[in-house]
């Protein structure tokens, strides 16, 4: 169950991978999403997906989002992911609804289960802190008591939980100490998608940053660093971004950037014609439990990654795995010290492979599905596939 789409850039690097994964493990899975009208209007994108899903015995029931009006269209979405979740378990008397996020968790909990019908909550992040640190409700607020309560009750519900970081781990272990089954799997990539460039090929641009600006994505400050940057780590800083009007406002000029919006599905090829790549994020509390997807991507693409601290379990590997480099704050003294350590650690021959080693053992989608598949079996107590179906 999933309030993001399949369709999604999300979706296609952080949903449908692992499914695809679990699938062809032997396990029976039925996805229902909530999809887009932007993305679900684009019929060839549509169909190719339904295709790729059918092909590995994936039962997909998209359903549409609603973004307006804010709070009724969410409710509405919340009734019609209730339908839904009911719906099929009537049809298939699931095991374990696999509910990613908090809104997928309330409908799996509002909707008529078979029991011993199992939920397992897959946090992406703790959202009413998120939205309290981003100024969108004020902490303590009615709609902030309610998503709270909300919170608190998809934990006391569900049977086990999935965090992106330790630090969220810890967090939730705070919330509900008693919570065995509670497991960390941060975001990862497919390392057959996203793979370094041939040692003969040489790179076309310097940095890289892959991904939306605003919220929590610092793009005011992240193009001063790379202004900057463009002076001592060579070649030309690459934005591949579905915003590039944002950039425009920044003078993000073609002297020394060039703007691109690409289908999720060619990031990984522009990824390797960069050396390395970059982002900031905002480093508020709630962030430490945030894995940024851009960081296995650029790992399996062989790219060290320059950030800022504060980020998920970031400050805790970036510098002890020699896999990038730490900026300490925004001014331009910090940026002048991180992009310097930055063309050092680029004159290491090994920081390529040391960087795609890291991917393959810590942040590869194929691991990724076999934690996941393992903690479904703690949580069911047996095997989720038929017998004999199942890899081990």
């Amino acid at each position: 169950m999933s309030y993001d789409g399949a369709l999604d850039p999300l979706g296609a690097s952080q949903i449908v991978p692992y499914l695809v994964g679990l699938a062809e493990g032997g396990v029976s899975v039925t996805l229902v999403s909530f999809e887009k009208a932007a993305t679900w209007a684009q019929t060839q994108t549509r169909d190719e997906l339904r295709h790729r899903l059918e092909g590995h015995g994936i039962r997909w029931r998209p359903l549409r989002y609603h973004k307006r009006p804010r709070l009724a269209g969410t409710l509405g979405d919340i009734i019609a992911g209730c339908r839904a979740i009911t719906r099929e378990g009537s049809r298939f008397e699931p095991a374990l609804v696999h509910c990613r996020g908090d809104i997928a968790t309330v409908m799996a909990r509002w909707a008529r289960l078979p029991q011993p019908t199992r939920i397992l909550y897959d946090l992406r992040g703790f959202f009413a802190d998120e939205r309290v640190e981003s100024n969108s409700w004020r902490r303590g607020g009615i709609v902030d008591r309610a998503v709270r309560w909300m919170e608190a009750k998809n934990l006391e519900r569900a049977d086990g939980a999935v965090v992106l970081t330790c630090h969220a781990a810890e967090e939730l272990r705070r919330r509900r100490p008693a919570l065995s089954r509670l497991r960390v799997i941060p975001t990862c990539a497919d390392v057959s998608v996203f793979r370094p460039r041939a040692r003969s090929e040489r790179p076309e641009f310097g940095l890289v940053y892959s991904g939306s600006l605003g919220t929590w994505y610092m793009a005011e400050e992240m193009v001063a660093f790379a202004r900057l940057a463009a002076g001592v780590v060579p070649g030309r800083t690459l934005f591949l971004t579905p915003q590039p009007e944002v950039l425009g406002r920044l003078e993000s000029t073609p002297d020394w950037a060039e703007t691109r919006a690409v289908e999720p599905g060619h990031v990984a090829a522009w990824l390797r014609r960069a050396t390395a790549l970059f982002f900031f994020i905002r480093p508020i509390p709630s962030k430490r439990a945030s894995c940024p997807t851009k960081f296995a991507e650029a790992l399996a693409s062989g790219l060290p990654v320059i950030c800022n601290r504060g980020i998920g379990d970031l400050d805790d590997i970036v510098e002890r795995e020699g896999v990038g480099v730490l900026i300490d704050g925004f001014s331009e003294p910090d940026y002048a010290r991180g992009a310097a350590r930055l063309r050092r650690l680029l004159q290491d021959p090994d920081i390529s492979d040391r960087c795609r080693r890291l991917a393959e053992s810590h942040y590869s989608v194929n691991l990724g599905v076999n934690a996941y598949r393992k903690l479904y079996e703690e949580i069911v107590g047996g095997p989720v596939c038929p017998a004999g179906d199942c890899i081990r």
